[in-house]
């Protein structure tokens, strides 16, 4: 396939801007305002500009003439008054030109952070970025800075206070204002307005790599907020050694821009030529002899070469295969790409990057690769990625090719030959049992009603009727009073379970870039519910929080087992990539209640990274659905940041069980099998 058959996009801006003669500045600077689609940059001709390429050749001609021992200028009336002119016309458009080139910016293709997953957050960004803004910033943007600072402290001790002492919201607003809330009085003073530091000093003493005074303060307010929490102590916000890899990873835009561009290297060499021909003019006049016509003509003659020439072009065939071909998750997989020109135009200046897909990490090689290319010629480069469950298609290769003198480029992106994906399947294979509401019966996937019947607790003795079962006789009252009665039990139904995996935008948080998001737990743990309840015979469905729709109606069997895998593989709410669209809440939660059955209940797999899962939950809990959030833990405390980040979502954790919601809280470090079964302890206990 050759990557210059490029599908167009009838009507784009480019298009209509782009009318017949018109200049080539003006197309460029339609690609740098982020117009996309197809632009054809057409090969410049003396055409273009007849004025001035003739005036051009008549000076340089002239110079040379003047050189061979013409004396053409000194024939020219008034030779001295043109000779000038033209010198320091000569000398003030090189002089211009130059300086121009002192502020111009070299113009290549942006290539896309392939070697990580797709961006995740780590927890406290933004909060770290307004501490560093508050201790940095200037001006208004500092002030702003300390104020966000203040109003975050504020709301989560606002939050805790209020109900580790059962106090409003008001009273625990004031008493937060004016100090009481605690003992320490650097912590009180924070929002009372009392302590102040130096912001010259926070500066200085950030910029040595010590704790500023700022960043002090608010950790002894954490300090005081970790007492306040139910479930978190000190010590869970032990400072942990600092991460030099950043905490958020933006990527160029994606847009499989189809473009050719100038890189403006040779800018300047026009100016260059101008000066040598001015001082060359000049020179010729008096006495010194005009060598340097000579180098004005080399110089012109290498931004002919550069503004005549053309890119190169591009045909290429790119073929991929991986090994091992069917991997395991977590199991390294080498990804060999072989690239092929399939022209026979040779390619001085090759650059590729591989589409390695956005949910897949590289971990060992690289996916770039820069070369040289003859016509016909094959190269081959490796990389190493780390598989994840689902199927991830490969995205086209970034193509970069341009000419010797670098001056143009041709920017392509090229799909291999045939469409490998690197597919991981899940197991299905849980050995721990998961607990439902009610837990009285303590048998994992029953349901325990008051209806009396077959079973294994005692409800209700009756008296004896024709037809029941001697089994079910109670032969203890037949033997002490010699009545015959018949013993009844309590009916145990299968529980109708829905899994609801939180994967929206804002769920895609990790405890480093490099780590699993929240939504790859999340996804782990919705494997080991729908086999643990499918197995104990319970009616198992699977939902997702996203704005991708997901629905699969509870039903029991390995049948049902099955077509939860293929979901989890396969469903794009699932496919390891942040979602593009909006979450409406309130409309997903209503949408979600009319699908339920009646006696539904919800596993929700969330990390709580914000309110708006906890007030899903607790909705859904309120109208009559109960609910267990299996929350995993991805939060660090490398920074002051994070540990808010882990104070907030403590007191989530905490507002959720006030509500009657079971909450699982899972250390990402061992099994999820492992917290529901530690959760389990409590519950029965």
């Amino acid at each position: 396939m050759s990557s210059d058959d490029v599908d167009r996009d009838p009507g784009t801006v480019t298009d209509q801007r782009l009318q017949q003669g018109q200049a080539m500045g003006e197309a460029m600077d339609l690609v740098d305002a982020g117009v996309t689609g197809d632009l054809e940059l057409q090969a410049p001709s003396v055409r273009d500009n007849p004025i001035r390429a003739a005036l051009g050749v008549a000076v340089v001609l002239l110079g040379l003439a003047a050189v061979v021992g013409f004396d053409l200028v000194r024939a020219v009336p008034s030779g001295t008054f043109v000779v000038t002119l033209v010198s320091i016309s000569a000398l003030s458009l090189g002089a211009l030109a130059l300086v121009r080139r002192l502020f111009t910016t070299i113009r290549t293709a942006e290539t896309a952070d392939v070697e990580d997953r797709e961006s995740v957050t780590v927890p406290g960004t933004d909060f770290d970025a307004a501490v560093a803004d508050a201790i940095h910033g200037v001006g208004g943007a500092r002030f702003s800075a300390q104020q966000t600072v203040v109003d975050s402290l504020r709301e989560a001790t606002v939050s805790a206070y209020g109900r580790a002492e059962g106090l409003s919201e008001s009273e625990a607003h004031e008493r937060v204002a004016d100090g009481t809330w605690t003992d320490d009085p650097v912590a009180g003073g924070f929002f009372a307005g009392t302590q102040t530091v130096s912001a010259v000093t926070d500066s200085v003493r950030s910029r040595l790599g010590r704790s500023s005074g700022l960043e002090r303060r608010v950790d002894r307010v954490l300090v005081e907020l970790a007492a306040l929490t139910p479930g978190l102590s000190v010590d869970d916000l032990a400072g942990e050694p600092a991460d030099d890899r950043p905490a958020r990873r933006r990527t160029p835009d994606p847009s499989r821009r189809q473009v050719d561009r100038r890189t403006r290297r040779w800018t300047g060499v026009t100016g260059l030529g101008l000066l040598c021909v001015g001082f060359g003019l000049w020179a010729g006049y008096t006495a010194v002899p005009p060598s340097l016509v000579v180098a004005a003509a080399v110089a012109v003659g290498a931004a002919g070469y550069v503004y005549l020439s053309s890119p190169p072009p591009v045909s290429l065939a790119v073929e991929r295969d991986l090994s091992p071909a069917d991997p395991a998750p977590g199991e390294s997989v080498t990804v060999t790409v072989t690239v092929t020109n399939e022209s026979d135009d040779f390619l001085p200046d090759l650059r590729l990057v591989d589409g390695v897909p956005a949910a897949v990490r590289v971990v060992d090689g690289s996916p770039r690769f820069a070369t040289a290319l003859r016509g016909g010629e094959s190269v081959r480069f490796s990389y190493t990625v780390e598989a994840v469950r689902g199927d991830h298609p490969f995205e086209p290769v970034h193509v970069v090719a341009r000419d010797f003198s670098g001056a143009l480029e041709r920017e392509r992106h090229v799909a291999a030959d045939s469409g490998v994906a690197l597919a991981c399947a899940l197991d299905l294979a849980a050995d721990e049992s998961v607990p439902v509401h009610p837990q009285t019966a303590r048998r994992v996937g029953r349901v325990v009603t008051d209806t009396g019947g077959s079973g294994l607790e005692l409800h209700s003795v009756r008296e004896y009727r024709r037809g029941d079962p001697m089994n079910r006789i109670d032969w203890n009252r037949v033997a002490t009073t010699g009545e015959f009665a018949t013993l009844r039990f309590r009916e145990e139904h299968a529980a109708t379970v829905v899994v609801l995996v939180d994967a929206r935008d804002e769920a895609y948080v990790a405890p480093r870039i490099d780590a699993k998001s929240a939504v790859d737990h999340a996804v782990e743990a919705a494997d080991v519910l729908v086999a643990s309840l499918v197995g104990a015979g319970d009616s198992v469905g699977l939902a997702a929080l996203s704005p991708e729709w997901c629905w699969l109606e509870p039903r029991g069997g390995a049948g049902q087992a099955a077509r939860a895998r293929h979901c989890l593989e396969t469903h794009p709410a699932f496919d390891g990539r942040r979602p593009a669209g909006a979450f409406h809440g309130e409309t997903q939660e209503r949408r979600l209640r009319r699908e339920l059955p009646g006696d539904a209940q919800l596993v929700l797999c969330s990390p709580l990274c914000d309110d708006a899962a906890v007030a899903i939950a607790r909705q859904l809990h309120a109208r009559g659905f109960p609910v267990t959030v299996v929350s995993p833990d991805v939060t660090a405390h490398a920074s002051t940041g994070q540990r808010l980040a882990a104070v907030e979502r403590a007191i989530r954790l905490s507002d959720l069980r006030r509500s009657g919601v079971r909450v699982v809280d899972w250390d990402t470090d061992q099994p999820v099998e492992a917290a529901i079964d530690a959760a389990r302890r409590r519950w029965s206990a």
